[in-house]
């Protein structure tokens, strides 16, 4: 019996050299490495309305009118040089003016605005911008009035409408 322990005792410490040396083992076989983290800043985009988008006098019962982009409103952008950025525009049926007479919930105290479009003038395109290589681009943006109805309300007409650009 004395034997017995003596030699389950044996088998313990040798198993814990055993274990232990693999372990050790396993340890050493490591690697690291570092990584390399970066930024850049570039100058933020800004858009600068230096026109208005003007449909000038109209007669009641009057056609629609379309100002194209190239006599429309002009807006400057300032960026970073040379980047190309992305223009949006009003979508069409979502602006419109409005009497300075009325609240602009009747019909005929209102004219919608449709087809925005626009034109840059870096690119010379008509789907993207790209700011010159001092950082500077011209948009001309123009649109469609549509027709006067026969009892529209006289009176001046006001409206607004967003130009929006992001970098690509």
């Amino acid at each position: 019996m004395k034997l017995t322990k003596r030699m389950f005792a044996l088998v313990a410490i040798v198993s814990c050299f055993l274990i232990g040396s693999n372990a050790f083992a396993q340890g050493g076989n490591t690697a690291s490495d570092t990584g390399t983290t970066t930024a850049s800043v570039i100058s933020s985009l800004s858009v600068t309305n230096n026109t208005d988008l003007q449909f000038g006098e109209a007669i009641q019962q009057d056609a629609a009118k379309t100002i194209p982009a190239a006599s429309g409103a002009t807006f400057t952008v300032n960026g970073e040089p040379s980047r190309f950025y992305n223009i949006t525009v009003p979508a069409d049926g979502t602006k419109y003016m409005v009497t300075d007479s009325g609240l602009g919930s009747l019909y005929n105290e209102q004219i919608q605005l449709s087809t925005f479009h626009f034109i840059t003038s870096e690119l010379n395109s008509t789907t993207q911008g790209q700011l010159s290589t001092s950082g500077i681009d011209t948009i001309k943006i123009g649109a469609t009035r549509a027709a006067i109805f026969g009892n529209q309300v006289k009176g001046a007409y006001v409206g607004t409408y967003p130009v929006t650009i992001i970098y690509q």
